[in-house]
């Protein structure tokens, strides 16, 4: 089955945003305040991800589609409803030429960051994990979920380079469909995959400076010491992730950016029956 790797680059290692393009984090642009979403209470939810449609990497149905993904800082959208997240796509000739900054739009809540960390997609990377097309219910059902996964041990079913990954197969955690699922039926029978994010993004390469990063980085040795760098004074940034971190001696590292309570994975599906198409997201552990 084809499917695609994102290359992510750090907003705070590129040049200012100066048009609508693909990304995580950050603020959104063009969008009215009056349709930004919000939970717990009033509080601004923040943005996860402002994504263009890009067939085949991402079918939104339409040319000019823009994809809006929102986590509520608050209550994190963990909950098994559509609470504290939201997903909608709108017409990119309906939004505006300017960052969206309404007021609170980067309010840190309980010590939370300011914003998710900010990354612009560059492109994509095709790949082809060899299982057949044919097979992609498979993926929807538990128990064939995991007699998939013994014919095919040759595919490396958590690898952390295969869970950044658009269109395709979902790649579950180790807790399975979860709850797409609901009594051996589809919780959501006319929704698609469309694509999912781990909460580490991997980048290769040496990992920059954190004063240019703009967060911490921890370095970790062969035995998983890790060394903690913080960034000068005035260096910090508010679009930046958590952190930046690398093994050293390695050729790449990763930045986490989104809190899915430290090592949760996102999930998209779509359902193209309606339009615009309707999107909905979750993640899970």
């Amino acid at each position: 089955m084809i499917y695609y790797t994102p290359r992510f680059r750090l907003a705070t290692l590129s040049a200012p945003q100066q048009q609508l393009c693909s990304k995580i984090g950050g603020a959104p642009r063009g969008l009215a305040a009056d349709l930004w979403p919000r939970c717990c209470g009033g509080y601004l939810q923040k943005l996860v991800a402002q994504l263009l449609h890009q067939p085949p990497m991402l079918d939104l149905g339409d040319p000019n589609a823009v994809l809006h993904l929102f986590q509520c800082p608050k209550c994190g959208g963990a909950n098994d409803d559509d609470t504290g997240r939201a997903a909608f796509i709108l017409d990119r000739r309906n939004l505006g030429d300017k960052p969206s900054t309404p007021d609170g739009y980067d309010e840190p809540v309980d010590g939370g960051q300011p914003l998710i960390g900010e990354a612009f997609l560059e492109g994509f990377d095709q790949h082809d994990d060899g299982i057949p097309e044919s097979r992609l219910p498979d993926f929807f059902d538990e128990k064939r979920l995991w007699r998939l996964h013994r014919e095919h041990p040759e595919v490396n079913w958590f690898d952390y380079k295969s869970v950044n990954r658009f269109s395709g197969s979902p790649r579950w955690t180790g807790n399975g469909p979860g709850i797409f699922l609901g009594r051996g039926q589809f919780q959501w029978p006319n929704f698609q995959f469309l694509f999912q994010l781990g909460e580490e993004i991997w980048i290769p390469g040496q990992p920059p400076h954190p004063d240019d990063a703009g967060c911490p980085l921890f370095l970790y040795d062969e035995n998983d010491l890790q060394r903690t760098f913080e960034p000068a004074p005035g260096k910090e940034r508010k679009n930046a992730p958590f952190s930046i971190s690398a093994i050293e001696g390695s050729e790449e590292w990763w930045f986490d950016y989104i809190n899915l309570a430290s090592d949760g994975t996102l999930f998209v599906f779509i359902d193209r029956a309606t339009k615009p198409a309707r999107v909905k997201w979750f993640w899970k552990r």
